[in-house]
């Protein structure tokens, strides 16, 4: 089963699919982005609500 992390792009922030049996930095690296969040989210509804989250908190610190 998959499962979701939360990773960082040239473009921002974004959710990658972890396989079964692949670490989330493998899974962060096969999206050529950086790990921010391993989860890891067991449905990607989880991991948009993480993320949503996650970026309300940095929204919140720049202002």
């Amino acid at each position: 089963m998959v499962s979701f992390a939360i990773v960082e792009l040239d473009d921002g922030l974004t959710i990658a699919t972890i396989q079964p049996g692949q670490s989330p930095e493998d899974a962060a690296m096969a999206s050529h982005g950086i790990l921010v969040d391993p989860g890891p989210y067991a449905t990607y509804e989880e991991a948009c609500d993480a993320l949503s989250e996650l970026e309300s908190d940095v929204e919140d610190e720049r202002v």
